[in-house]
């Protein structure tokens, strides 16, 4: 049996008490130089994000834990630079979208306020008088109409305007949609031709289709030669059915074809004729919201634009 005087006792317990301490200062410089190479990658992280860095990713170390924040950090980066593209391309539309409108109320504005000048002048005949309020009265509409399809087009492209899909026929809906036109068409002799076809129940919002029938039959009827015609037609296809309406006049060149749809386009050979170019943007927008689409097809006298909604669901 071994026995431990009192020194050697004394001496054993310094030297555990010595490599306690040792190990427990190295444990300590190990932590204290982890935990600075965490918050050494936050601030970097921070930094990066404060100063909108973007450009090159967070480095990734070794550790496990670190190399998990550093692929976090990442794709923090990444959903940034995502939301500042996001944002310049909002910033840009909306310049250009309070650009184009500026434009299209500057002149119905112009007229309101020189008809009204006019007006309040006096010296004038019963027939110039009656000459000005009639143009104050067609200023004042075009305005009310940019208005109210603004509203319609914003309300609908933000989800407050949810439309009623359903199996309902489309008959009814065309035909609404050309008794709506036909007192427009008359003022430039137009003739309206809807070709016999079954009726066909489709998978559609009733008064929304009517609103983007009667946007295209418009601009059919706008551009048609005076005495022209207007020919509806419709197919059933597989999967959707197909709504063309026809009319003879200013052709659409090849080159803006896939322009005609955006807000406020208006093509060369619209020049002359009334309007904001807001019509077929806003019938694509409905097209759209329905599942469906427009296609445009032409020639040098001739536009057909054709309409694709759902067949019936099941």
């Amino acid at each position: 049996m071994i026995v431990l005087d009192t020194l050697t006792l004394i001496n054993i317990a310094v030297f555990i008490l010595i490599l306690i301490g040792v190990i427990c200062g190295f444990g300590a410089y190990l932590c204290g130089r982890y935990v600075r190479r965490v918050f050494g990658s936050i601030d970097e992280i921070l930094e990066r994000i404060l100063a909108k860095k973007f450009d090159e990713p967070i480095k990734t170390v070794g550790e496990n834990r670190l190399s998990k924040l550093s692929h976090k950090a990442n794709r923090v980066m990444d959903m940034c630079i995502s939301e500042v593209a996001q944002t310049a391309a909002e910033k840009e539309t909306i310049q250009s979208f309070i650009s184009d409108l500026s434009h299209q109320m500057k002149t119905p504005l112009a007229a309101i306020a020189m008809y009204t000048e006019l007006l309040a002048e006096g010296g004038l005949s019963e027939e110039e008088r009656q000459d000005f309020l009639s143009r104050t009265k067609m200023s004042t509409e075009k305005l009310q109409w940019l208005t109210e399809n603004l509203t319609k087009i914003s309300r609908l492209e933000v989800g407050a305007i949810l439309l009623n899909l359903k199996n309902s026929s489309i008959k009814q809906t065309i035909s609404e949609a050309v008794v709506a036109v036909l007192a427009e068409a008359d003022k430039k002799n137009i003739s309206i031709a809807v070709t016999d076809f079954s009726n066909t129940p489709l998978y559609h919002d009733k008064r929304w289709t009517v609103e983007a029938l009667v946007n295209i039959l418009e601009n059919a009827i706008k551009y048609s030669d005076e005495k022209g015609e207007v020919l509806v037609e419709m197919w059933q296809l597989q999967q959707y059915s197909k709504i063309t309406i026809t009319n003879n006049g200013v052709g659409i060149p090849e080159e803006e074809r896939h322009l005609i749809f955006k807000r406020f386009y208006r093509g060369e050979n619209a020049e002359d004729k009334a309007g904001f170019g807001l019509g077929l943007y806003l019938a694509n927008v409905i097209m759209e919201k329905q599942g469906g689409y427009i296609m445009v097809d032409s020639s040098d006298e001739k536009v057909a634009f054709s309409l694709f909604l759902r067949n019936c669901e099941e």
